[in-house]
């Protein structure tokens, strides 16, 4: 509980946002891979998997952008 509540201050430490979205790549694709046996294009679950992960990327990239820029203006409004 204590290295899970840790890690979370980690994380908000260095501003990560979660994504849902992960690429597992198996063994044995791994090894049909790196023998030459199959390209990683003929891997179709696992190219379903990495646009899911850079659409959830891309995404929270968006906002967070968007949300930084707001902040930055509230920032210099309030100097102001």
């Amino acid at each position: 509980s204590r290295a899970v509540e840790q890690l979370r201050l980690y994380a908000v430490e260095l501003q990560m946002a979660p994504v849902k979205s992960a690429v597992h790549i198996a063994w044995g694709d791994f090894l049909a891979v790196r023998q030459g046996e199959k390209k990683l294009e003929d891997l179709e679950h696992l190219n379903q998997a990495a646009a899911a992960l850079v659409n959830d990327v891309a995404w929270w990239a968006k906002v967070l952008k968007a949300a930084r820029a707001a902040d930055a203006i509230a920032e210099e409004a309030k100097a102001a």
